[in-house]
């Protein structure tokens, strides 16, 4: 656990001397939240910047020294994290003897699918819901290969954020056999970046032709804002660590993705930084490191207006990039933009979502985009992170509205029906997304421009 102001609201009430310092501190905080049970999942810090000038500086700097103090005599470890610790170790030999007890053997009348159905749940061929979110798809040896995060003990109301890395198999892109983690959770260190409590997001696999090997960047969110990079000899693993924590250039990063030029074999990492605009990174011959930063877009904006969720594809010596804006989980409107060259800048051509009138990119989150191999289809791999809560044209003007007041109230004045509207909805830290759905859906190429279009498809086929 990170001792400090990055501490949940609920980390702080699970310690009896973390619960006295901030009360000594902050008199009368722990109490505001006990009527608001989504404000357990915000932290200290984001806490205090909500609620803005009501809370001294000087208070919060010395509740900071104080709960890093607490943490380094006690070894960053509270009694109750220790607590969990044995419980996920548990859990984890619980799960191991499931797999082994069951032969990994599909049900004997499993679900099967002729098509894509976007926005339903989607189940293996085991008859369990598929756990590879914000992933991303690999054709290899006649099998198509979908990784992601498994959020499947992700209830909103524990501390676990993500169970390690999950892959399936297809050979047919509808009915996926669930090959197990690849890469699992490291249960019983809090400092490892594996950490189920660890915010782990976006998997990107890429093979480096090279030198042969399978390279992994993960995001890992939260204070650290970095990147955790690992290697494998094969696809499906095992993937050992390189890089714990790493922030390019000293950036404190977001979303991203990896782009190969397949002429000159050279990647590419385009990614959120410091929550004001996107970089494109060049990576070293092995793809373990950035080398250059050779673009900069979508600078100086704030949320919602901030991009994330950033995907791209490249097309006939074009490339392109999807990206979302900036409001958590709760869907928004998303852009388009193109770029001449792996090292240019993009230049935003609009919303690709072209008969969504939610404004909400059809309730979902693009994570990443698939080429087929050996043809002209892409298709955008998407997230419907909240299934239950469905955002509507107006709810989405609202939402924006507040987001974007808290910055600059004057262009953007927020009604108390819209802020409102903005507590109301699922906040990161508390969304239940072990039932979060996918909204697969293949993206279209047309006009003079070529430009990306993105239509609503009950079901598809390959």
């Amino acid at each position: 656990m990170t001792y400090g102001l990055d501490m949940l609201i609920r980390q702080v009430k699970e310690d009896e001397e973390a619960v006295a310092l901030v009360n000594r501190y902050l008199p009368g905080i722990l109490v505001m939240t006990e009527d608001r049970p989504e404000a357990n999942g915000m932290s200290l810090r984001s806490l205090s910047r909500y609620l803005g000038d009501r809370l001294p500086a000087e208070s919060l700097s010395a509740l900071e020294r104080e709960l890093v103090s607490l943490g380094n005599k006690r070894g960053c470890i509270s009694p109750a994290e220790a607590e969990r610790i044995k419980q996920y170790m548990e859990l984890a030999q619980e799960r191991e003897k499931e797999y082994a007890d069951a032969g990994r053997r599909p049900d004997e009348n499993p679900t099967r699918y002729d098509a894509v159905y976007p926005g339903q749940i989607w189940l293996d061929t085991y008859g369990r819901r598929i756990q590879a979110h914000a992933g991303g798809i690999i054709e290899e040896n006649g099998y198509f290969h979908w990784y992601g995060e498994n959020k499947e003990y992700t209830d909103g109301k524990s501390n676990i954020w993500t169970w390690g890395i999950r892959m399936y198999r297809s050979k047919d892109f509808y009915n996926w056999e669930d090959c197990g983690l690849i890469i699992p959770p490291v249960v019983d260190d809090p400092a490892s970046p594996l950490f189920p409590e660890r915010k782990v997001d976006r998997p990107h696999i890429v093979r480096n032709e090279k030198t042969g090997k399978y390279v992994c960047w993960i995001k890992i969110s939260g204070p650290e804002a970095c990147f955790t990079i690992l290697t494998a000899d094969t696809l499906q693993g095992p993937y050992e660590i390189v890089t714990p924590f790493y922030n390019p250039f000293g950036l404190h990063i977001g979303d991203f993705d990896i782009a190969v030029d397949e002429k000159s074999n050279k990647a590419y990492l385009y990614c959120e930084a410091e929550h004001d605009r996107l970089v494109g990174i060049r990576l070293t011959d092995d793809y373990l490191a950035a080398d250059e930063q050779v673009s900069v877009q979508y600078k100086d904006l704030y949320a919602p207006f901030c991009r994330e969720g950033v995907t791209v594809l490249e097309r006939k010596g074009k490339l392109y990039m999807l990206t979302s804006g900036m409001s958590g989980y709760v869907p928004n409107q998303s852009d388009a933009a193109v770029s001449t060259g792996f090292e240019s800048p993009f230049v935003s051509i609009g919303d690709p979502h072209v008969d969504d009138e939610s404004l909400s990119s059809f309730n979902s989150q693009i994570g990443q985009a698939f080429r087929v191999p050996g043809k002209d289809t892409y298709i955008a791999l998407a997230d419907r992170w909240v299934p239950e809560y469905t955002v509507t044209r107006e709810r989405a003007l609202a939402i924006r509205q507040a987001i974007a007041s808290s910055h600059d109230p004057g262009k953007y004045p927020a009604t108390k029906e819209q802020m409102k509207e903005l507590m109301n909805a699922p906040m990161i830290e508390s969304a239940e997304t072990r039932i979060a759905d996918y909204v697969f859906l293949p993206i279209e190429f047309s006009g003079e421009d070529a430009s990306p279009r993105i239509s609503w498809k009950e079901s598809w086929t390959l």
